[in-house]
């Protein structure tokens, strides 16, 4: 007769004593059938179905199917148990979620003082990622917090055909004066919204009345 392959089932036996360190494992054998009892477990399952006392093949099969989708699904869960039905909603997302409405994607290589933003997507706002997919290379003059200027340069990279493949966004900062800097969704908005012909302190205004409003939302008077 031939026999299936013995499978193997691991249990964990904790130590005998409190001696400390990791329970040790002890490999016991799962219990099997060989292909003869299997055959006599499936003719016992299906007989006398004509006097309703047993089962079909076709129930059977559908036991068996469910049976295996099922483990499946446990083993599934206990290796990787994420949440499929999640909606992606974060303090990053648009409010629908990312499931619902997918953040945008940077059409280029995106360095933001020498850190690599187009790898990290996912610790980036929605209105951060907006803004950034419309920036435009050149040498441009933003406001910190307290109003004084800061130069920031936008270097462009470009491929055979013209097209953009990455953007490098330079400015100084240093460490006593890195409070100063506006965060980077206002930094962005002074970029995309600014130009010659709009006072700069009106473009910081609206780019912090931006961020608030989406940082906090709407208060009510």
């Amino acid at each position: 007769m031939d026999e299936t392959p013995v499978a193997e089932v691991t249990e964990t036996v904790a130590p005998k004593k409190s001696k400390g360190g990791r329970p040790r494992k002890v490999v016991v054998p799962a219990p099997t059938f060989t292909s003869d009892q299997f055959e006599a477990l499936l003719g016992a399952l299906t007989a006398n179905k004509s006097d309703g006392l047993g089962i079909g093949k076709d129930e059977l099969a559908h036991i068996l199917k469910e049976t295996a989708i099922t483990s499946a699904q446990a083993l599934q869960k206990a290796m990787k148990p994420e949440n499929f039905d999640h909606p992606g909603i974060s303090a990053m997302s648009y409010p629908e979620g990312d499931v619902a409405r997918p953040r945008p994607v940077l059409p280029y290589e995106l360095w933001w003082n020498a850190y690599p933003m187009h790898m990290f997507p996912e610790t980036e706002h929605w209105r951060e990622l907006e803004l950034a997919c419309v920036l435009r290379p050149g040498s441009y003059t933003v406001l910190r917090k307290d109003g004084t200027k800061m130069p920031i340069e936008v270097t462009a990279q470009r491929d055979a055909d013209g097209k953009i493949t990455r953007l490098d966004v330079t400015f100084t900062e240093t460490r006593e004066g890195k409070w100063l800097t506006p965060p980077k969704m206002v930094t962005l908005y002074q970029l995309v919204n600014g130009g010659p012909e709009k006072h700069p302190r009106q473009v910081f205004m609206a780019a912090m009345n931006e961020y608030y409003t989406i940082t906090f939302g709407t208060v009510a008077a």
